[in-house]
């Protein structure tokens, strides 16, 4: 079992799942709430969409640490020209990153600041990550931005090789193909951004939430 990433719920449910349909106009209507107390626009998550919903991932939960330890190590570096990455060391667990442990300290990436098996990415441009409360609880208790995620994600795509056109479209998914099924450097993290930045482009385009289950 591993990290489903998915995009359009409503949509899958509102036919098929009644019961899951409710439950999750339940925890939108607590999202709002929280948005509302932070003065901040509320998001309204289409039942009806023109494309079909979006589920991707089903990697290692663990996956999500390699890629948020190398985008740490990408901000440490971001004043040092000279740098390029080097592939850690597979003994090293990168939770444990004391570089990854600073950035995580500072509760301002939403990529870094986030569950690593529930939780929500909105369409809505947020000045910081969002937190549940006792009064509007939501799953995974952080709350992040589709946009703030998708420019994270462009951060280390230049180092990650990830190639971009200007509407954020990846040109050389064949060659990231290779690498990922060849377990070449960086494997792992190419993999997660790749699948990130496919998901956060998905629910800013539709306007729909991004959730990790």
């Amino acid at each position: 079992m591993g990290l489903t990433i998915s995009s359009g719920i409503l949509v899958d449910f509102i036919e098929n799942e009644p019961e899951g349909y409710q439950a999750y106009k339940n925890i939108f209507e607590n999202i709002n709430v929280i948005l509302a107390s932070n003065n901040l626009e509320l998001h309204q998550e289409p039942d009806v969409l023109e494309k079909a919903p979006l589920h991707v991932g089903g990697f290692s939960y663990s996956f999500l640490h390699h890629l948020r330890r190398f985008l740490a190590h990408t901000w440490e570096n971001e004043d040092n020209d000279a740098w390029s990455p080097s592939p850690f060391s597979a003994e090293e667990d990168p939770t444990e990153d004391a570089i990854l442990e600073d950035h995580y300290s500072y509760m301002s990436s939403h990529l870094l600041t986030h569950s690593d098996s529930e939780g929500f990415y909105l369409p809505v441009e947020l000045p910081e990550v969002l937190f549940s409360t006792d009064e509007a609880p939501v799953p995974g208790a952080m709350i992040g931005s589709s946009y703030n995620l998708l420019k994270e994600l462009k951060d280390v795509t230049t180092y990650l090789g990830i190639k971009l056109d200007e509407n954020d479209t990846i040109t050389n998914l064949s060659e990231l193909n290779t690498i990922i099924e060849n377990e070449g450097p960086f494997w792992i993290e190419i993999l997660v951004c790749v699948t990130l930045i496919e998901a956060a482009k998905y629910s800013i385009t539709n306007k729909t939430a991004l959730i990790f289950n």
